[in-house]
């Protein structure tokens, strides 16, 4: 058997594959998407690869040259198929980056050649059964063979339980290790090993709740967009709705009947709004039909979630843009909520964009892309406004229950500094805070920006200090007094004198 290898490597020339040979130990585990250990070139040390096509002896048409074994098999379960290999050659042609980078995206967290999914530390625990039936054990407890009051307690808990594990005993009836394994010498038990799954919903204490009655406005979404649900059609669309309009219950009602439908749904939420109560609204509805993957979750328990994606135990999978390469099959729906959000574009290899990757995978798939934000992105809006029939935008104007928004005012500062205020925050802000503060009321400033200020200024001509790279405001860092440009890294010393008006 000979198998066609991708080599773990950062040098773009070496973005190909290579032919191994497959030794008659290893036959039986060599699969499509699973990595390898071997030999590259006349390196001592071993490479990782993945496994990028499986080929028979007789298939082989270089069968004069002489190739080297792969040394082992480093996975049991292959999380990469053809699609995944298709997806990771189209991110590798339109971002430039080598094919492996990619599909390190589509294995589970913590996957190195060190510590291989085969070494996945899943918790383990010992279940106790028993080795006689209960009419039997209640005859020698009757006939004087078990006494001790101990014994008797835990076999009578064992005859009252199907599934017991040896934690429950030692926890639940305050019994010794020392007492379980003396009954176990006396043979009236037995010992088996158990994996137990990590569940994180388990975390999440909330019980299940009927569906919200939708809006008319809701409901008019809801149909629309499950129309291309139900037809099995690739589509994007775009939801804008205002804050509080119901956009979730949006989502849920489409994740409800993409179910329906025998069909698998992507949830996607910026890393920061990943939180316990999100999750919880998906919980009260679908219950442990979810799996969560976020970064603070440990490894194992990450490992954990992809497993059960994998084999199939979940419909729904929620996390951020990492999620979007779950093994995920028979996909139906994905949606990106808040689609402005800046952490669906990768700043690490490989540098991607999640909407245009969930494109891809859901042009493949057959299946809906739903992106959701109150203040959606200017380029996404514009494509919505063209002739484009893959393409198309809904809205939602109203808040439930006719809920009124709350009241914005906006403040020029460069009045303020007309009126003599030099401070960072406008008179009618300080009226507000005082009126609060008098009312035992309080008052929340979020500061949404880095350095100690967005831009420098002239005070006397009102000249603004730019990048002449990128013709945008440079950001004041106080601590280091500096100027620098968050977009290209631009970097000069804190400007004393004007080069406008040359006053100091």
């Amino acid at each position: 058997m000979i198998v066609n290898v991708l080599v773990n490597t950062s040098v773009k020339t070496l973005n190909k594959v290579y032919d191994y040979s497959v030794p008659k130990e290893l036959e039986d585990l060599v699969k499509l998407g699973k990595r390898v250990s071997i030999s590259f070139g006349n390196a001592k040390k071993t490479d990782e690869g993945i496994i990028v096509k499986v080929i028979k002896d007789e298939e082989y048409k270089n069968k004069g040259y002489k190739l080297k074994n792969i040394i082992d098999v480093l996975d049991e379960v292959s999380y990469i198929d053809e699609k995944k290999l298709r997806l990771a050659k189209y991110m590798s042609h339109i971002y430039f980056c080598n094919v492996y980078d990619c599909l390190k995206l589509m294995l589970p967290p913590g996957t190195t050649s060190k510590n291989s999914s085969k070494n996945i530390n899943i918790k383990q625990d010992t279940r106790i059964l028993l080795n006689f039936s209960n009419e039997q054990i209640n005859e020698f407890i009757e006939e004087g063979k078990i006494t001790s009051s101990n014994h008797i307690r835990l076999l009578t808990f064992l005859m009252a339980n199907d599934y017991v594990l040896l934690s429950d005993v030692i926890q639940g009836l305050s019994i010794s290790k020392a007492i379980v394994n003396t009954v176990e010498k006396n043979g009236y038990i037995r010992f088996e090993k158990v994996d137990i799954e990590e569940n994180f919903l388990s975390e999440i204490d909330v019980k299940k709740t009927a569906p919200k009655i939708l809006t008319s406005e809701q409901r008019q979404v809801v149909d629309k967009i499950g129309k291309y649900i139900d037809s099995n059609v690739y589509k994007q669309c775009l939801l804008f709705g205002i804050t509080g309009s119901g956009k979730t219950e949006v989502y849920l009602d489409l994740i409800e009947r993409t179910i329906r439908n025998n069909k698998k749904a992507i949830m996607l939420i910026p890393e920061i709004s990943l939180t316990h109560q999100t999750v919880s609204r998906f919980v009260e509805r679908f219950g442990n039909d979810i799996a969560v993957i976020n970064s603070k979750m440990t490894i194992s328990q990450r490992k954990e979630q992809y497993r059960r994606i994998k084999e199939g135990k979940v419909n729904i999978v929620i996390g951020a843009r990492s999620a979007l390469f779950c093994p995920i099959d028979n996909l139906g729906l994905v949606i990106i909520d808040e689609e402005h959000d800046s952490s669906y574009y990768s700043s690490t290899t490989p540098k991607y964009s999640t909407k245009e990757v969930a494109s891809y995978i859901c042009n493949d798939a057959n299946a809906v892309l739903l992106l959701g934000s109150a203040t959606p992105e200017v380029g996404d809006y514009y494509k919505t406004t063209l002739n484009n029939t893959k393409f198309e935008r809904f809205e939602l104007k109203n808040r439930p229950g006719d809920a009124v928004l709350p009241e914005i005012i906006t403040q020029d500062m460069k009045d303020e500094k007309i009126l003599g205020n030099t401070s960072p925050f406008s008179i009618k802000l300080k009226e507000l805070i005082r009126e609060n503060i008098d009312d035992n009321k309080q008052t929340m400033i979020f500061l949404n920006r880095r350095g100690y200020t967005s831009y420098l200024g002239c005070k006397d001509c009102s000249y603004i200090f730019k990048c002449p790279n990128c013709d945008v405001a440079l950001v004041y860092h106080k601590q280091s007094n500096l100027l620098l440009c968050h977009y290209c890294s631009h970097v000069e010393k804190n400007i004393i004198t004007c080069p406008n008006c040359l006053r100091k």
